[in-house]
């Protein structure tokens, strides 16, 4: 292990919080990653709960909004209105696909680090 990681851990070894720097590492490891799932899940059922639906489906519904925004006759206010209300969701959306896409991924490193 690294001087500056052996440094950092001292106090937890000197408690005997962790037997070894081995067990020190896998341990902070394993709570690291299992606090960045928690924190992906929350963002992501933040989503789910803001519009009710799950992912894939928001993007199907996304999509038919855009086409709608493109085929439909409206009013002006209504169009800009219509336009507004997508770009939100769209901002919502790529937030929401970057949040799923690093759930996947560090639950991936759960994974590999279990092993």
């Amino acid at each position: 292990m690294g001087t500056s990681f052996a440094a950092a851990i001292k106090p937890l070894l000197r408690r005997q919080i962790f037997v070894t720097e081995e067990q020190a590492a896998r341990e902070l490891v394993r709570d690291y990653v299992l606090r960045k799932i928690t924190s992906l899940q929350r963002e992501v059922a933040r989503f789910e709960r803001r519009y009710g639906m799950r992912f894939e489906h928001f993007s199907e519904y996304l999509h038919q909004r855009s086409v709608l925004l493109e085929t439909c006759v409206l009013e002006p206010s209504q169009r800009q209105a219509l336009g507004q209300a997508i770009m939100r969701e769209e901002d919502d959306w790529l937030d929401w696909k970057a949040a799923q896409e690093m759930l996947e991924s560090w639950l991936g490193v759960r994974h590999e680090v279990a092993a």
